[in-house]
């Protein structure tokens, strides 16, 4: 699977995705799979079509300072994490977080675009 930008990620079919969640300072986290809880944290398989969707959403209730470090894998190789924080503007944090599946041709391509470096301005600005 890959990262596209902020919480939106690109996989092949029916790939896996963990997703880790680590409390700090109290409270409850839900990860929640297109409206259904998983729990805290579990496994989902992405859908078997390209062009599908999958809608996740973590939510933290807690006391003023209670955190949650999220982990979401495997994502470019490694995992991708992200932050939920209970504070006096946002008391119950939710981050939500979309999935799309892509052909398997496709999400290799990402790797290979990913992995191009652009090639370096000559001087005055000329390539």
């Amino acid at each position: 699977m890959h990262r596209l930008e902020s919480r939106t990620y690109v996989g092949q079919p029916n790939e896996n995705v963990t997703v880790t969640t680590q409390l700090h300072g109290g409270g409850q986290v839900d990860v929640m799979i297109n409206g259904q809880s998983i729990g805290a944290s579990g496994q989902f398989s992405l859908p078997g079509t390209a062009g599908e969707r999958v809608k996740m959403q973590i939510t933290l209730i807690g006391p003023l300072g209670a955190s949650c470090v999220v982990g979401v894998a495997t994502v470019d190789g490694g995992t991708d994490g992200d932050f939920l924080l209970c504070q006096t503007h946002n008391p119950a944090p939710v981050n939500f977080y979309t999935f799309s599946v892509a052909a398997a041709a496709a999400v290799r391509a990402i790797v290979t675009t990913k992995a191009a470096k652009p090639k370096a301005a000559k001087k005055g600005g000329q390539r």
